[in-house]
């Protein structure tokens, strides 16, 4: 998957749960006259997107639009008919903390999703009665696929936010049963966990969980969810060594791009691109190139450079595991922890 950063401004930024927002830092302070990818520059990237093989191969699974609130770009209907060109798999991921259908973020929205365009979304709780509800139940009308982010800071946190996805679905009808029996399903795991071990570790809440499913499929509905752990996030935007809800785990690094398998690129509006250690954590410092300046023979020699560099940063992680210094910055930039 690409995954395009096309707007830095969000709305949501320092608000809520977005207090630790892995963006926010290197995003939020950038002028307005660099908040939005220009349609222009979505026409070099897509240019050289098909140019270089590693790129187009990840760009026919999924080009993600991301940002930032990526609808807040007033120009993001015409980048997604410029991304199309090159696959037609091309997503807009969203916070759908939008407080009308007559917002003109809703109405490009709408607009991408009548092109073929898929919304995906992360959860709000408190934005979800009053703004998100109310759309989703739009979206639904408009496409029959959708991939839900839920990003939880404790297993209370997690069942509520379940709860709520629960309780929408059930309303929503006969339709979504495979969507509400998927989700009881963790409900039940996770209630059921808080009962036994509500301060467990990781290991033990992924053995709990078990080999629940991610995805609940029917011809006429495809629902998706990725049930993420929060991170502390330090004043720099960098992610802390251990998640939020499990803070006495610590992460060894095992990033593919090291050992030469890339399975997300994340392209930054400027073109530089970093691999898929933490798909928006821009402090990560090797450089696989830039999709806007430089040549496809270029963005092949970078690869192999900044491959190397990362594969010397995880090795670093793992000494500061063993010394004790777990969660330490490497000069690499590499981030100490596993995505």
């Amino acid at each position: 998957m690409l995954s395009i950063f096309v707007e830095a401004s969000c709305n949501r930024y320092n608000r809520d749960e977005c207090v630790d927002c892995h963006v926010y830092e290197p995003l939020g302070n950038l002028p307005k006259s660099e908040w939005h990818l220009p349609p222009e520059d979505a026409r070099v990237m897509a240019e050289n997107i098909q140019k270089v093989d590693t790129l187009n191969a990840l760009a026919q699974q999924e080009i993600n639009m991301t940002g930032g609130e990526a609808s807040q770009n007033p120009h993001i209907v015409e980048i997604f008919k410029i991304f199309r060109t090159v696959t037609p798999n091309v997503c807009l991921h969203t916070n759908l903390d939008i407080n009308s259908d007559h917002s003109q973020r809703w109405l490009r929205l709408v607009e991408i999703m009548k092109l073929g365009g898929r919304i995906d979304i992360t959860l709000y709780p408190v934005s979800w009665e009053r703004f998100q509800k109310p759309l989703l139940k739009q979206v639904l009308q408009l496409q029959n696929h959708l991939l839900v982010n839920v990003v939880f800071e404790n297993l209370q946190d997690l069942n509520n936010q379940l709860g709520l996805l629960l309780d929408f679905f059930t309303q929503e009808g006969e339709t979504y049963t495979h969507v509400v029996n998927l989700l009881r399903e963790y409900q039940e795991k996770v209630t059921s966990l808080l009962k036994t071990d509500p301060h467990c570790n990781e290991a033990a809440y992924l053995k709990h969980v078990g080999n629940t499913g991610s995805f609940a499929q029917k011809k006429e509905f495809t629902f998706g969810i990725n049930l993420l752990p929060a991170f502390k996030v330090d004043a720099l935007g960098r992610r802390a060594m251990a998640s939020t809800p499990f803070p006495k785990e610590n992460y060894l690094i095992e990033c593919p791009a090291s050992r030469g398998s890339i399975d997300i690129m994340t392209v930054r509006q400027n073109g530089d691109m970093t691999p898929c250690c933490d798909v928006g954590n821009l402090q990560c410092q090797p450089r696989f190139g830039n999709l806007l300046k430089d040549s496809p023979e270029k963005i092949l020699e970078k690869f192999e450079a900044s491959s190397k560099i990362m594969a010397a940063g995880i090795v670093k992680n793992r000494e500061n595991i063993q010394n004790a210094k777990a969660g330490d910055w490497v000069e690499e930039g590499i981030p100490p922890y596993c995505s």
